[in-house]
C-alpha cells in the first residue's frame, strides 16, 4: 500500500515540475517591458545628459572635422602603403612616413586655430573616457607604424 502512495506522489510531483517549466519557459519568452529611469526632482540622477561634442564645444565646424577625419584616412593609407613597398629599406620607409606625418599636420594646423585646439584638448581632458593613454591604431605597444601587432 505504501508503495502505491510513493507512485501517487512521484506521479504528482513530475506533473508539478512539468508544469512549473512550462510555466517558466513561456514567462522567459515574454518580453520584459524597460521601465523609464526614475527622476528624481532637482537631481541629475536617473538622467543622462547628453554633452556636445568637444570639437563643436570649440567651435569646430562639422565640415572643418570631416576634412580632419579624411586628411587622418589619407595619412593612414599613405603609410600603409609605404609599409607594403618591398623596394623600401626600414630607412627609406621611416622617412617617408615621417614626411607623411609632417606634411598632415601642416594641413591639420590650418584647419585649426591654436586657440580651438586647446579648447578641444582641455575639454577631452575634463571628461572621463576621453581616450587618454590609449595606443594609437598602427602604433601598437609603442612600436614603429609597419609592425604588425
Amino acid at each position: 500500500m505504501a508503495e502505491g502512495v510513493y507512485m501517487a506522489i512521484n506521479t504528482s510531483a513530475r506533473t508539478i515540475a512539468i508544469f512549473l517549466g512550462s510555466v517558466l519557459l513561456a514567462a522567459a519568452q515574454q518580453p520584459v517591458p524597460s521601465a523609464p529611469p526614475l527622476r528624481v526632482p532637482g537631481s541629475s540622477i536617473g538622467t543622462k545628459v547628453r554633452q556636445e561634442p568637444c570639437w563643436q564645444e570649440a567651435g569646430v565646424s562639422k565640415a572643418t572635422m570631416e576634412q580632419r577625419r579624411s586628411i587622418e584616412q589619407g595619412v593612414r593609407s599613405q603609410v600603409s602603403a609605404v609599409c607594403a613597398d618591398p623596394s623600401l629599406t626600414t630607412q627609406q620607409r621611416n622617412e617617408k612616413i615621417r614626411e607623411i606625418h609632417q606634411q598632415a599636420h601642416q594641413q591639420l594646423e590650418a584647419l585649426i586655430t591654436p586657440q580651438q585646439q586647446e579648447a578641444m584638448k582641455a575639454c577631452q581632458q575634463s571628461r572621463p573616457h576621453s581616450g587618454a593613454g590609449q595606443v594609437h591604431a598602427g602604433h601598437p605597444g609603442g612600436g614603429g607604424p609597419c609592425e604588425q601587432p
